[in-house]
């Protein structure tokens, strides 16, 4: 806000303008502004863009007070473009994003392989701030609406992934779309941060699961005095191998705790937590403060399966299963059985059976088998116990 003086003895002429009070020790000034109300000045903060309506929480308190009544609701705001300079689409989606009262607890970038992943994020950075969490990587696609004309739209950026020299998969061609898709929380009454899963530079063949799951635990535990997060959100690259990381979550988190995530592009991430070490995978942790505001309530988190998986044919008891490795190509052959029957089938006759019900051609339906395993499991010298897991395994041939 602008402020002006006015003349000695005098009155404002022409554009009328107030001036912003300040409190004091000796009592607060009355202002033109406040006179108009609680009501009228909080709907009005309520329709200033993110940068302004932080400035004027630190007006005074009665203003700061206002403002936290705008923002008592968790809030996420997204956007994405699709101009070809990566300077001008960061610009477009954070001022879509801060067009409205917004406080940054955590940031998700997107962005096509034809931009330089460490380039987007640092512009991020700079924009939003190095004490925001922020996981920038490269997805498969895009769904969200667009920053300029308020479109919603899904895009795919159609690349082909190969093996480098070192067997990590890169991005080996791309044609489409290059851009940016920007989701920006506010989650009030939760503190996040983002907590890596690191190997040693020294000794790169070995994964620090347990230093990965102790650091969530002594995160959760420092903000919220448990040991198990609300939730995670984890980002890891596509030469990474999850299992053995979700085997050590399944047995240590609470069955309130949601875990999804994405383990097919390359990463980079900002934290409070700095490690010499080179991160196969960030986790993205939620932790309920249990020093929130008064008045602050809880969030619920709810995780579904996409209705785009359907299940077909029987369920079946796996007989044998092995993997295959030729080269560079790896291969899982499945025998089973039928619940309740003897015969052992062997993966032709079940893929037939899947597509004599199905009625067409299986190589183009996109076609999972889904594995419920039950398993021992423990962490350290904790006890073994038993957890049951589901997973979905893409049928190539």
């Amino acid at each position: 806000m602008t402020r002006r003086k006015n003349p000695v003895g005098g009155s404002a002429t022409g554009d009328r303008r107030t001036e912003v009070g300040r409190e004091s020790g000796s009592g607060a000034s009355t202002n033109e502004i406040d006179l108009i109300g609680e009501d009228l000045l909080q709907n009005i903060l309520s329709r200033l863009p993110a940068l302004t309506f932080a400035s004027a929480a630190c007006v005074s308190r009665t203003w700061s007070s206002l403002c936290n009544r705008v923002l008592y609701r968790p809030k996420l705001s997204s956007a994405f473009s699709l101009h070809p300079n990566p300077e001008v689409s960061v610009e477009e989606v954070v001022n879509k994003v801060l067009s409205e009262p917004l406080r940054p607890d955590f940031a998700i970038v997107c962005i096509s392989p034809a931009f330089s992943l460490q380039q987007i994020h640092q512009l991020i950075i700079q924009k939003l701030g190095s004490a925001t969490p922020i996981v920038t990587y490269e997805s498969m696609g895009i769904i969200g609406r667009n920053a300029i004309t308020d479109e919603l739209k899904e895009i795919d950026w159609d690349m082909t992934m190969e093996e480098d020299c070192m067997g990590q998969l890169e991005p080996s061609s791309f044609s489409g779309f290059q851009g940016i898709l920007l989701v920006v929380g506010f989650v009030p009454g939760l503190k996040v941060d983002a907590i890596p899963l690191s190997r040693p530079i020294e000794d790169p063949g070995i994964v620090l699961v347990d230093d990965f799951v102790r650091d969530i635990k002594e995160y959760t535990a420092s903000v919220s005095g448990c040991t198990s997060p609300a939730g995670m959100i984890m980002f890891g690259g596509p030469s990474t191998n999850m299992k053995p990381v979700m085997d050590k979550l399944d047995y240590l988190m609470s069955a309130g705790t949601f875990i999804v995530g994405d383990e097919s592009g390359r990463f980079l991430h900002r934290g409070s937590r700095r490690r010499r070490c080179n991160s196969l995978g960030v986790a993205l942790v939620f932790v309920r403060d249990r020093n929130k505001p008064h008045g602050i309530g809880d969030i619920d988190f709810h995780v579904t399966v996409s209705t785009g998986l359907s299940p077909i044919g029987q369920t079946f008891k796996a007989a044998a299963v092995k993997e295959r490795r030729h080269c560079e190509d790896c291969t899982t052959w499945l025998t089973a059985r039928r619940q309740d029957l003897h015969d052992i089938l062997d993966g032709e006759t079940m893929l037939a059976d899947i597509n004599d019900e199905i009625g067409d051609n299986i190589e183009y339906a996109g076609l999972y088998i889904g594995v419920t395993k039950r398993r021992k499991t423990s962490v350290g010298l904790e006890m073994v116990r038993w957890v049951t897991s589901l997973a979905f395994h893409e049928v190539t041939r």
